[in-house]
């Protein structure tokens, strides 16, 4: 049923609600007169100026103020005709709705509000307010347009967080993505450029590395279609190393590869980043060596990938593209830290700190701490 009613258009919405207050506000005041047993001084043109009242919450949407206007405008001419007291509770309830759908001008809504309700309380009473009456009008104005807004700014933050965690997903498909088919397509990139230089037998071991390169890229890239959610999958370092070295880069390890506790997206996260660390290194630096080193202190999880290789640009955005801003990014919304530079004598280190607990102060402090017991 819920799901029916929101399906149709904001305006029959609108209009049901409209018809449905005014069948309540006639309504009420009849069967209190078939309950009481007295005779109704309700008339045909009380019942028109009930619907005009209500009316207007038909184009709430569209234009809030407007419909609130136009609803106390019926209930101050239904006072002038002498009629009994059309429902004023509707448009009050209009001008909460006006402060919820305006997406400007709020204060207007409270204002147009406090002065409709003090017109009101003169024609009724026909003596100028005392203060205690005129503060209980401006409150009983102004409550229903706090409301409004506070539930505006409820929905806003709520669409805004939404948002924000689209961009959040979106950007960490684009990462694994990047890190998966990027990594194969640089190993197999170099494996063909090794064979057109080489002998016809490197070009055959070449060509049986690059089916077995493309056999785990797709694999791969099946496993993080079917398991963006499971981010588990696959994070074995050690196979990361031994396919590398069949592809010419020769990886040491050192440290817990395991993890031990840590949580799968910390672990995914350190396999992550030295995947695309080492798929730089065979891009840029030159060489067949590479160091992963990976270890945890009592708050955060630490990868140290490092390489011998020629010096490079001191911006690593610039020296290795978006890889670096891929990584960095991972790292932050894992709550940790990560730096990449050149360092003495050459070569070209990535560090990156993930934290335990998932807080940012946590991921320094424990970087700190691995940086000492590294020396």
């Amino acid at each position: 049923m819920t799901g029916a009613w929101r399906a149709l258009p904001a305006f029959i919405q609108d209009a049901v609600l409209a018809a449905v207050t005014a069948l309540v506000t006639l309504g009420v005041p009849l069967l209190s007169s078939v309950i009481t047993g007295s005779d109704s001084e309700l008339t045909l043109v009380w019942g028109l100026l009930v619907c005009a009242v209500c009316a207007p919450l038909a184009i709430r949407r569209r234009l809030p103020l407007t419909a609130a206007l136009a609803s106390g405008a019926a209930v101050l001419l239904a006072i002038m005709l002498g009629q009994p007291p059309v429902g004023a509770w509707v448009t009050v309830a209009a001008f909460g709705s006006a402060a919820y759908h305006r997406g400007r001008g709020r204060p207007l809504t409270a204002v147009a509000v406090t002065c409709w309700l003090v017109v009101l309380d003169l024609m009724l009473d026909g003596t100028p307010p005392y203060l205690p009456r005129l503060a209980m009008s401006v409150s009983a104005g102004l409550a229903p347009v706090a409301l409004g807004h506070a539930l505006r700014l409820r929905h806003d933050r709520v669409r805004h967080l939404a948002l924000v965690e689209r961009a959040e997903e979106r950007a960490r498909i684009a990462r694994d993505v990047h890190d998966v088919v990027g990594h194969h397509l640089s190993a197999i990139r170099l494996q063909a450029v090794g064979a057109r230089r080489g002998t016809a037998e490197d070009a055959d071991r070449a060509l049986e590395t690059i089916a077995e390169i493309s056999a785990t890229a797709l694999g791969e890239t099946r496993r993080l279609l079917g398991l963006l959610c499971d981010e588990d999958g696959g994070a074995d370092l050690g196979a990361l190393a031994a396919r590398l070295s069949r592809q010419g880069l020769r990886v040491r390890l050192d440290g817990d590869l395991l993890l031990g506790d840590v949580s799968s997206q910390v672990r995914y996260g350190v396999y992550r980043i030295a995947q695309e660390s080492l798929t730089n290194v065979m891009r840029h630096s030159g060489v067949s060596h590479a160091t992963v080193r990976v270890g945890r202190s009592p708050r955060a999880v630490t990868v140290v990938v490092e390489d011998d290789g020629r010096a490079l640009p001191a911006d690593p955005d610039v020296a290795w593209g978006s890889g670096v801003r891929g990584m960095r990014e991972r790292a932050v919304l894992l709550g940790g830290t990560l730096s990449a530079g050149p360092y003495d004598p050459h070569g070209w280190r990535v560090t990156a700190c993930l934290p335990l607990d998932g807080t940012r102060e946590t991921a320094v402090v424990g970087q700190h701490d691995a940086e000492g017991a590294r020396r």
